[in-house]
């Protein structure tokens, strides 16, 4: 397994999965596919994949149910190596600390991340119930999503005992806005950086850069696109799949880097 360290997360897998579209549609659960989708979380633990990314909204929080099982079953003696990040709907402040409680009782265990799915209507109040789940052992850091560089100082502001640990906005090959302040902020203070959405919904592996560096290394355009997100300071690519050989695809993106050639014409926008 491939590490990365962070100031206050410590070392992490280099690479995680997402459970959205594990345990059923945004806001609504099926169980139909429980087993399948148990084999995907199954093989991403078995394979160095120990960053999962959950939500209370994926399956109406049978996602959250699912990643708490696989825990329990495959990485039960292994659970402090496994880093999990939860989010919840921002629509009310007030709701935040009775919302992580009912994650970790889903998950069966601590949150080590906890998130909002975006913007905050009071960044400050938030904090402050961040700081209380941690004082709490409800999670041990709290991070934002789908922010730039300015919210997440002034999220940074409010804390008072506990700084914020991660970040998680959408960057891949395809949209690469991040790289002009929230990644180097990102990398410059130590912070994690989940790459949501790496593949673009797929639209990164029909790249033609991508699929030609792909051919000459004998990889899939599946596992460039994700080793050229590897290979950056602070970032963890957090792709997903409902297929439990699309993990094995993912874990073939360890193990190796693109050659400094291959790196630089990805570069080239």
């Amino acid at each position: 397994m491939e590490r990365k360290c962070f100031k206050a997360v410590g070392c992490v897998s280099a690479l995680g999965i997402g459970t959205s579209g594990l345990g059923g549609d945004l806001w609504r659960a099926d169980t139909s596919k429980d087993e399948r989708h148990l084999a995907v979380l199954a093989n991403a633990l078995a394979n160095g994949i120990w960053v999962v990314d959950t939500s209370e909204i994926y399956g109406g929080g049978h996602a959250e149910e699912l990643v708490g099982k696989a825990l329990s079953t495959f990485a039960k003696e292994d659970r402090d190596k496994v880093v999990v990040v939860t989010k919840f709907w921002p629509d009310n402040a007030e709701k935040i600390v009775l919302a992580a409680k009912a994650s970790a009782r889903r998950l069966g265990t601590y949150i080590d991340i906890y998130m909002p799915h975006g913007p905050l209507p009071d960044i400050c109040k938030a904090v402050k119930a961040f700081e209380e789940l941690v004082d709490r052992g409800v999670i041990r850091f709290w991070g934002l999503s789908n922010v730039d560089a300015r919210k997440i100082e002034e999220a940074r502001s409010c804390a008072k005992r506990h700084d914020i640990a991660a970040v998680e906005n959408v960057y891949n090959y395809i949209n690469r806005l991040d790289e002009h302040e929230a990644l180097p902020y990102a990398q410059r203070e130590g912070i994690l950086y989940l790459a949501a959405s790496p593949l673009a919904r797929g639209a990164v592996v029909e790249n033609y850069r991508i699929r030609r560096i792909a051919e000459r290394l004998g990889k899939t355009p599946v596992q460039v696109a994700l080793r050229w997100l590897m290979d950056k300071p602070a970032v963890v690519p957090i792709p997903r799949t409902t297929r439990p050989e699309g993990v094995l695809e993912f874990a073939g993106a360890y193990g190796w880097r693109l050659p400094d050639e291959y790196a630089k014409e990805l570069e080239v926008r």
